[in-house]
């Protein structure tokens, strides 16, 4: 790590940097003194600062904390948490360039394996303080690029790190990105856009007339056939005639209503008529019909029946007596039968007994065996 911070350290004039960035440019180097950082500008380090708290030997405590908490290195015991460290510190080199390393213990240690990961999480608090130097640093100016010294590679996962928290990380040779500080003109590439006029449906519709008028396809305001002026008038306020605006909708059904009417009517009273006279019998003339009448009320008789030609046979059938329904008497019920049914078979004769055909048998002249049958 660089000593100077009055004038620009030596690994600056590997880097590109711009006449006049627009945010700040902030420079971080690493070693056994701690960490640093210091505002460029101008080429010129006008501010720095030194956490010396952050040191190689510090880093290599923090991260074998880390492989012995998580399980991944049996260190319980003091002696083998030292020998953890050292072994630390010697992956930590090894993994320049490299994602992992493989390191041999001497004595209570056998083979540690430390990766660029593991690193990154044990560091993380290192990380956050170098992370607050830098906008320390910067101010209310927003940091366009961090530039990394040749010290950076003692400390791995470093530039990742910074990365992850949103900071453009150079290395000498990079080139510086391109950033945008804004400007205060307005830009005029665009002419304003004029406003629309507000149509409200309450305000007068006459100086925003409708898109398609009625009157050009013979139709009202109310959608029907427009009427013409033969129809009916009525008088404006300055007397001139105005077509009466009736729509012919309504006007068509009323009259249809009306001639349904009508037609009810006249079936009903044809109806009638025709019942009338279906039951009065045959047709009288208007003095006969009203003789009786007029002969009954004067006398208090009963009126002269009216003879019908019927059948004699079909009025003494219609005046006989109503002969009533007599429901005929149930069914005798069937005759009991008084054999019971057999609710088991009933066994058969035994068969006889087979006859046992006797044997005959005469002595066996050999001693000891049985004798001989011969029928």
């Amino acid at each position: 790590m660089t000593d100077s911070f009055s004038t620009q350290p030596q690994w600056l004039a590997g880097f590109a940097l711009p006449a006049d960035p627009s945010g700040a440019v902030i420079a971080l180097d690493f070693g056994d003194a701690g960490l640093w950082a210091g505002r460029v500008e101008a080429g010129r380090v006008v501010g720095s600062e030194t956490e010396t708290r952050i040191r190689p030997e510090v880093l290599d405590a923090r991260i074998a904390a880390y492989l012995r908490d998580t399980g991944a290195v049996d260190a319980g015991t003091p002696e083998a948490f030292g020998e953890l460290v050292v072994v630390v510190g010697r992956g930590r080199h090894s993994l320049i360039g490299h994602d992992s390393s493989l390191t041999m213990g001497y004595e209570h240690l056998r083979l540690v394996r430390l990766g660029l990961d593991d690193v990154i999480e044990a560091t993380v608090p290192e990380a956050n303080r170098a992370h607050g130097m830098i906008v320390e640093l910067a101010g209310a100016a927003p940091v366009d690029a961090v530039l990394l010294g040749p010290g950076h590679d003692a400390w791995p996962g470093l530039w990742e790190a910074l990365t992850e928290r949103g900071f453009s990380v150079l290395q000498p040779g990079d080139d510086f990105p391109e950033v945008f500080g804004g400007d205060d003109r307005p830009t005029d590439l665009l002419e304003p856009v004029a406003e629309a006029p507000a149509i409200r449906a309450w305000e007068d519709s006459g100086d925003h007339p409708a898109l398609v008028d009625p009157a050009d396809y013979g139709l009202d305001r109310f959608g029907n056939a427009a009427s013409d002026a033969s129809d009916g008038e009525r008088l404006d306020d300055d007397g001139e005639g105005v077509a009466a605006e009736q729509p012919q909708g309504l006007r068509g059904r009323v009259v249809a209503l009306g001639i349904v009417v009508m037609l009810a009517v006249g079936g009903g009273a044809v109806a009638l008529a025709l019942n009338a006279h279906e039951s009065n019998g045959p047709e009288l003339s208007s003095a006969d019909s009203t003789a009786p009448t007029s002969k009954a009320s004067a006398t208090g008789q009963e009126p002269e029946r009216v003879n019908i030609s019927v059948d004699q046979g079909d009025l003494d059938a219609a005046r006989a007596p109503m002969s009533q329904y007599t429901t005929p008497p149930p069914p005798p019920p069937p005759p009991k039968e008084t054999a019971q049914r057999p609710t088991e078979a009933q066994p058969g004769p035994k068969p006889p007994a087979p006859t046992r055909h006797k044997t005959k048998t005469i002595p066996n002249p050999i001693p000891g065996l049985p004798p001989i049958v011969i029928g």
